[in-house]
């Protein structure tokens, strides 16, 4: 098992009775840049969390002979100068204490993407705060790509065939053949309780709401405090047998059988307390697919149906439930009917109604602000990539949204020809938006000059 990292959380047991819910071509011209990022300036000293590895500067080699001399252009000094900057305000800031703590004298900016990315900040009427924390600080494995084996049918027969397992899980086959059995162990249980009537039975209950390609949480309160046991998980997934959204809230179990429409079972969960498991990410099911995630400033209309991000007075006077935080939880499909494209952990699952294809679920959970203008397109930095389709027509706003565990810049160029003169966004701390727009149609590169390996191209017409 991978090492996890330290997430300063405390949640109370009655907060977690509620659910979850390379380019190197040159710039054709220069951008306009329309709005600053923010810049780390008092942020604490790092204590778990690595810096990011700094990036050699170039260096001009000393003339041949004693004659002459030879001197850096002022341009070049100043790249590299502000290069040496970035890396060591990076190399303050606490990515650790960012999951929870939050460091002072930063403005969140609206962003993210459930599911998709490390960090969700949404906007209410009081301001941006964040709604998710999801993963591991380091070694993340999002393994939701189509392409590659991750729901737990793909998983088990990848097991079973002895093929040499993708190197993007970063598993071994010992770490594949426990996860393989933790997952038919879940998945015996789920089967064994298809029937919505049995779980109410067992004294599981609904949160009375559907959420598209989620389903409802019917949770067993008894089991919250347990601990981890693949054989028992807190939380049962049903959704509309006849393949519906629900409209508004969802009926209720009632003297142990279920009293609404008819329900179909959809996958599994589970919710752990930190008070249980600990604050550290859990080490729970064998590999480093897991990434459990933590809900922040929910609040929960059972009565309606439906969760929505407001701030606890409003909430409360609406008759929601409003949680600051919830306990550690994940998602894991492994219902028979229901084998996720998504992978096994995925936070949403596209055979869950409404069905759609799997690819068309991140453009609809992007989380954009009201300072998004009209027409907007927005690339998520998660996971150390520049996400979504950098194509633009000119003067249209693209935002470069940072929602990694860790600081990035968006800057021209590329790691061996920087042109910070053309447009560079600072150091992007998490929560961070940087627009830009482009005037003239061409091929313009980018990079991140905290960590070479992350270049881009935008291109854009006319």
């Amino acid at each position: 098992m991978q090492q996890r990292r330290t997430l300063l959380i405390s949640v109370t047991l009655a907060m977690v009775a509620a659910a979850c819910a390379s380019g190197s071509d040159t710039p054709a011209a220069a951008p306009t840049v329309t709005t600053e990022a923010p810049v780390v300036t008092d942020a604490p000293v790092a204590t778990e969390a690595p810096a990011p590895a700094p990036t050699d500067p170039p260096v001009t080699e000393p003339a041949e002979t004693s004659t002459t001399s030879t001197t850096i252009d002022p341009v070049e000094a100043e790249t590299i100068a502000q290069v040496n900057e970035y890396i060591a305000q990076a190399a303050a800031f606490d990515q650790a204490g960012a999951d929870i703590q939050f460091p002072q004298g930063l403005t969140f900016q609206a962003g993210g993407a459930p599911g998709y990315s490390r960090y969700v900040f949404r906007e209410h009427s009081e301001g941006v705060v964040p709604t998710l924390v999801e993963g591991p600080l380091v070694g993340t494995v999002r393994c939701q790509d189509e392409a590659l084996p991750c729901s737990f049918a793909e998983l088990r027969e990848l097991h079973e065939s002895g093929a040499e397992i993708p190197a993007e899980l970063a598993m071994t086959p010992e770490e594949l053949a426990e996860l393989v059995d933790q997952l038919t162990t879940l998945n015996e249980f789920a089967e064994a309780h298809r029937d919505v009537n049995s779980a109410c039975a067992e004294g599981f209950v609904s949160d009375r709401i559907q959420t598209a390609n989620m389903g409802s949480h019917f949770y067993n309160i008894d089991w919250i405090g347990d601990g981890f046991n693949p054989a028992e998980p807190e939380i049962l997934l049903y959704a509309k047998a006849d393949g519906t959204m629900a409209d508004g809230a969802l009926d209720q179990c009632k003297d142990g059988a279920w009293t609404g429409d008819p329900m179909t079972l959809v996958g599994t969960a589970f919710i752990i307390p930190p008070q249980v498991i600990g604050n550290d990410h859990p080490e729970a099911f064998a590999g480093p697919l897991d990434n459990w995630h933590i809900h922040y400033n929910l609040c929960r209309g059972n009565s309606e149906g439906r969760d929505t991000f407001l701030p606890k007075a409003q909430c409360e006077a609406q008759g929601g439930n409003f949680s600051a935080a919830l306990g550690w939880m994940l998602h894991a499909w492994v219902a028979d009917d229901f084998d996720s494209q998504l992978g096994v952990f995925g936070m949403w699952n596209a055979a869950i109604a409404p069905v759609i294809d799997a690819s068309e679920i991140l453009d609809s959970r992007e989380v954009k602000g009201s300072d998004f203008p009209e027409g907007a397109e927005q690339s998520l930095i998660a996971d150390f990539l520049y996400s979504g389709d950098l194509s633009v027509k000119a003067g249209q706003p693209l935002f470069f949204n940072n929602v990694d565990a860790v600081p990035h810049t968006v800057t021209a160029g590329t790691p061996d020809a920087p042109v910070l003169t053309d447009f560079d966004s600072g150091l992007l701390t998490p929560g961070s938006n940087y627009e830009i727009s482009f005037e003239q149609p061409g091929v313009y590169s980018l990079f991140c000059t905290l960590h070479p390996d992350m270049v881009a191209q935008v291109t854009v017409t006319e």
